[in-house]
């Protein structure tokens, strides 16, 4: 048997496919090249873009004043695609200290990715020279094997040098760009110090069709142009980076700061295309962070630990009258608990159980979309109207990540619904919050949260059980905000303007009617108004039918479960009485004793099952009136909830005036009533650290029955509120905020009234016949 050592020789086209692939979108690979810059302790980095209809004239230079590559580098490493000097080691630059943001070996196929002709000039301070290299991409499109592509380079004092080298016009086919030339030499670039140019000449069509489409569309605000967009979205999370920990440490949320880099360290983006600024003397328009961030309806900004706990403070601005900020919390057990919910994706996030993330940071800003709160918007921003403003918010929100103070992508990208919100929100629309309707920034660091792994191309992390537990905490935190933004909502009565479903009325056809045939502002706005409390009317219309079919079918089938246990119980209860006397015929003491032993414990099962039955009968709803005590009902509720009630060291006190207390009504919304307040009792009694935590059924002179805990008091501006549907202010997923609200409608068909107010020791829930009742 022969045996040789063989080695792979990759092909020349290999370069073409791993650009191809690695950088899905030219945004992509410029901010490949700033990060880049940002490595090399840069503070400043300029991109710069000249658009012309003769291709040739066409380039891209990104420029930074960072430390540069010296010889040894650029000819070694940087010619080793996939190999990268920042792997191992501290995994910091050498001044400021920064996290690494690169660290795949790929900018130099994100350069390529952007143009034909690929020029690196590059200098640090100790050398005298600039090192450069100047590359075809088309050369690697040959069948040769990579180590045959031959491309010029060395190095030169003069940067001038190299423009006008032979082999450099030859390689780019005798043409010369005197728009670059003219470029360098009015922005000092043929002359520096240290730091690195990346020019790409003859630009692809994937980033010159965006130039055609978008800067030469004179429709579009220079702001709203896509690679601008791309550039703010970059440099966002390193501006607030700083400001998000300082606000937390004011809120002792945070001890102490996770820093990135040296207190020293700026990082200043510019952008620049001749189609913007006609001179190269202008100065190009520096890349700063979104001012809509600062003017919120809810915010929600904290941290979440190692071991799953959320932690933070909830803003509500949407109303001036009513604004304010709250501690905001999430204990690991709800935040990990298990959902019922449809999708497979959503099934994906349930699936984790504990924090594999590590700790992390995150600012949720949420902006309403009613016409108050665009108007509201509109003023802020100085646009001019609803409409301009809808449009500038429709391209900025997204939920964001940034990873050691730089946006990860394609996460908060446009039509980039990564977190399923828009699935969310079907399941329920009333409490999930839109993806259109937040700015949500996400803050990760190295090495903490490198369990979350960005794949090579750049376009996101993988989907490992990191990622999947990063998500279930993002959207358990996203749902509680939702849930008391729609409280809010709903105390206040903010409507919002539903979409047509089942032949609704269009509203929006309607207002555009009124504004063609008035300019009235005062009847436009008594319009807008009333239409939106027709809208709001339909939709708490829609929510109770919904919810009135959901008990429907609960209530069919409770009753088929009340009726069909019977004789399943009545045939176990004859088998065991004719079991009695073939018993007494076993020899064998010890077989006859377990065998009786088992007959005692299945007619234990039985009779608990009769207590069940029984406790259930006032739930299916029987139509006929009966004369009842009323604390027989609550007894049987009692019996339901006795495991929750022993567990949790409850106890339940009931007035003596009960007992010969009748009333001739309907059980069934009474035990309706009892079985949703007590739940609610029990819970909130477990949110407190009380020994003696209790429950107490008292009666009143005038008839009215009292259910009342010891627990925390309800806020005063929620006490009629949290009758209203969808309304719930419990922790995790044992709230749907149904309960109370279909109590009140219950008992308001069936002629008694219901309201809470606070004791003095505690909340309390009064229940009282609105007629005499015999």
């Amino acid at each position: 048997m022969e045996n040789y050592v063989y080695r792979f020789e990759p092909g020349a086209r290999s370069i073409i496919q791993m650009g191809e692939e690695l950088i899905g979108h030219p945004s992509t690979a410029i901010n490949e090249l700033i990060k880049n810059g940002y490595d090399a302790d840069a503070t400043t980095c300029k991109v710069y873009l000249n658009y012309s209809k003769d291709n040739s004239q066409s380039f891209i230079c990104i420029s930074d004043n960072g430390l540069g590559m010296n010889s040894d580098t650029l000819f070694g490493d940087w010619l080793q695609p996939s190999v990268s000097q920042k792997r191992g080691g501290s995994g910091k630059s050498k001044i400021f200290h920064r996290n690494f943001l690169g660290s795949k070996g790929i900018g130099r196929l994100a350069a390529m990715a952007l143009g034909r002709y690929l020029t690196v000039i590059t200098k640090t301070a100790e050398e005298t020279h600039y090192n450069w290299l100047v590359i075809d991409r088309e050369k690697f499109k040959d069948e040769l094997l990579l180590s045959e592509i031959k491309f010029p380079g060395g190095r030169t004092e003069k940067i001038s040098e190299i423009l006008t080298n032979n082999d450099v016009i030859e390689i780019k086919n005798y043409t010369s760009n005197q728009v670059l030339t003219n470029y360098l030499k009015a922005k000092k670039l043929v002359d520096f110090k240290e730091g690195s140019l990346i020019i790409v000449e003859s630009l692809d069509d994937s980033i010159t069709t965006i130039v055609e489409d978008e800067f030469l569309n004179g429709d579009i605000e220079i702001q709203d142009i896509d690679l601008i967009r791309s550039l703010k979205i970059l440099i966002t999370p390193l501006i607030l980076n700083s400001t998000i920990q300082d606000e937390l440490i004011q809120k002792r949320i945070l001890d102490k700061k996770y820093e990135i880099a040296t207190p020293e360290s700026t990082f200043d983006l510019f952008f620049g295309c001749n189609l913007i600024k006609n001179n190269f003397d202008d100065e190009f328009l520096k890349i700063e962070e979104y001012s809509i961030l600062s003017n919120f309806d809810y915010r929600v900004l904290g941290k979440v630990d190692r071991s799953g706990d959320v932690t933070g403070i909830y803003y509500c601005n949407r109303l001036i009258e009513d604004s304010f900020n709250i501690p905001f919390s999430l204990i690991a057990a709800d935040v990990f608990s298990a959902d019922y919910s449809r999708g497979r994706k959503i099934e994906e996030i349930n699936q984790a159980t504990t924090n594999k993330v590590g700790e992390f940071y995150f600012d949720i800003r949420v902006f309403d979309r009613d016409p108050d709160a665009m108007d509201k918007l509109s003023k802020f921003l100085k646009s001019p109207g609803r409409r301009e403003t809808g449009r500038l918010l429709d391209e900025i929100v997204g939920l964001r990540i940034s990873k050691n103070g730089f946006g990860v992508k394609p996460y908060g990208d446009e039509e980039s619904d990564w977190m399923g919100l828009s699935q969310m929100r079907v399941q329920n629309p009333s409490a999930v919050i839109g993806v259109n309707q937040l700015i949500g920034n996400i803050f990760l660091y190295s090495p903490e949260n490198d369990a979350l792994s960005e794949k090579t191309n750049r376009e996101g992390f993988f989907e490992n059980e990191a990622f999947i537990t990063f998500k279930k905490v993002l959207r358990s935190i996203l749902l509680d905000v939702g849930k008391q933004r729609y409280n809010y909502r709903q105390k206040h009565g903010i409507g919002r303007k539903a979409d047509s479903k089942n032949d609704r009325p269009d509203s929006s056809r309607f207002l555009d009617f009124i504004k063609n045939i008035t300019k009235d502002k005062k009847v436009i706005n008594e319009a807008e108004n009333y239409l939106n409390e027709i809208s709001t009317t339909l939709d708490n219309l829609e929510n109770s039918l919904s919810f009135s079919q959901r008990l429907a079918t609960l209530g069919s089938g409770l009753e088929l479960v009340y009726h069909e246990m019977a004789q399943p119980m009545m045939i176990i209860g004859k088998c065991l009485f004719a079991m009695k006397f073939p018993v007494g015929r076993v020899a064998k003491l010890e077989d006859r004793n377990e065998i009786l032993a088992e007959m005692s414990g299945i007619k234990t099962a039985v009779n608990t099952l009769d207590l069940l039955k029984e406790s259930l009968q006032p739930a299916i709803g029987i139509s006929r009136k009966k004369r009842f005590k009323p604390l027989d009902i609550f007894n049987k509720v009692c019996y339901l909830l006795t495991k929750d009630l022993i567990a949790n060291n409850i106890s339940v006190t009931v007035d003596e005036s009960f007992n010969e207390f009748f009333i001739n009504d309907h059980e069934y919304h009474l035990w309706i009533s009892f079985l949703n307040i007590l739940n609610n009792s029990i819970y909130w009694l477990t949110q407190t650290e009380l020994k003696d935590k209790t429950i107490f059924f008292k009666k009143g002179i005038n008839g009215e029955i009292s259910i009342s805990n010891n627990g925390p008091k309800v806020d005063i501006g929620e006490l009629e509120n949290i009758f209203n549907y969808g309304v719930s202010h419990k922790k995790g997923n044992l709230r749907s905020g149904l309960g109370l609200a279909y109590t009140r409608s219950l008992l308001g068909t069936n002629d008694w009234e219901i309201w809470c107010e606070n004791y003095s020791y505690g909340p309390a829930f009064i229940l009282k016949p609105l007629i005499s009742k015999k």
